[in-house]
């Protein structure tokens, strides 16, 4: 029986069920696959696990592995089988050149001093302190995840929280969510708005809401231009691994490129040449669609 584009000729609220469902059952499945590992082959219980009490590596080791299952589970695995199954092109095409490649990536390297005075700026807004919880324990959690002591524990925090990320936030938020909105509101600028908005709300980390915001919005423009969905990809795993590396002892010298300081001079110098940067890069990708 062929599958592909099964449901394709479904309303837009039934797809929207589907995915939904493929979403619901698929980290579900991923979860419990996630446990049923940990009970085979570790010492480990699911109580203690589950407790995220970090007492040892291989707890913490534990809990990043259910990590990414979920995050597969939740984002591509469902995002995935929705195109397949509803025949929705998700934009996986290599539809730009090695010179979009190369601004891409500087447009990384250079924006982190304004997302840092941003992320100082919306730190200083009145939080209430029940979201604030959402904030700490996320930090509490980041920072053992990212206590490396070898190539091993950086090459499985680059899986997790680096590439496991980036494509299936992609798939979900660039890939699928913002080509419907698109499609149902014909006004791609308020798309990407919208979609922004969202990928940050789902972090649940009230005081980087705003930095994370801005990058969003880089990321989709970096799709509505180059109609490629591995640019924004590969855009946020370079933003996610910079942060996983330089917290690697090795490196951890020039963890000031990542760190949330920066003086209103720097953000400014940041601003202006990711402004320009873009608009080459929006130069670029129009001559190669032309």
């Amino acid at each position: 029986m062929r599958l592909k584009g099964i449901f394709k000729e479904k309303s837009s609220t039934g797809k929207l069920g589907i995915l939904f469902l493929l979403m619901f059952v698929s980290v579900i499945l991923h979860t419990l696959l996630a446990q049923a590992v940990i009970v085979l082959f570790t010492d480990l219980t699911l109580i203690a696990v589950s407790m995220m009490q970090f007492t040892s590596q291989s707890e913490i080791d534990a809990v990043k592995f259910i990590q990414m299952l979920s995050a597969i589970g939740l984002f591509i695995t469902p995002t995935l089988l929705y195109g397949y199954l509803c025949d929705f092109d998700l934009k996986l095409n290599l539809n730009f050149n090695r010179q979009s490649l190369l601004l891409v990536i500087a447009i990384m390297l250079l924006i982190n001093p304004f997302i840092s005075f941003i992320y100082e700026w919306n730190k200083s807004f009145n939080i209430p302190d029940w979201m604030l919880v959402f904030d700490d324990n996320a930090e509490k959690i980041t920072n053992y995840f990212l206590k490396m002591n070898t190539l091993g524990d950086l090459f499985f925090n680059l899986l997790v929280i680096a590439i496991i990320p980036a494509m299936g936030e992609e798939l979900l938020f660039r890939g699928y969510l913002q080509q419907k909105m698109t499609q149902w509101l014909g006004k791609p600028h308020v798309a990407i708005i919208i979609t922004a908005i969202l990928f940050s709300a789902i972090h649940m980390q009230f005081q980087g809401f705003l930095p994370r915001f801005a990058l969003g919005l880089v990321l989709g423009y970096l799709f509505y231009w180059s109609g490629s969905l591995w640019l924004p990809i590969i855009a946020h795993l370079l933003n996610n691994a910079m942060a996983v590396t330089f917290a690697y002892p090795t490196f951890s010298d020039y963890a000031y490129l990542t760190e949330n300081t920066a003086t209103w001079q720097q953000a400014f110098f940041s601003f202006m040449a990711v402004g320009l940067l873009i608009f080459l890069l929006q130069k670029n990708l129009s001559i190669k669609k032309g």
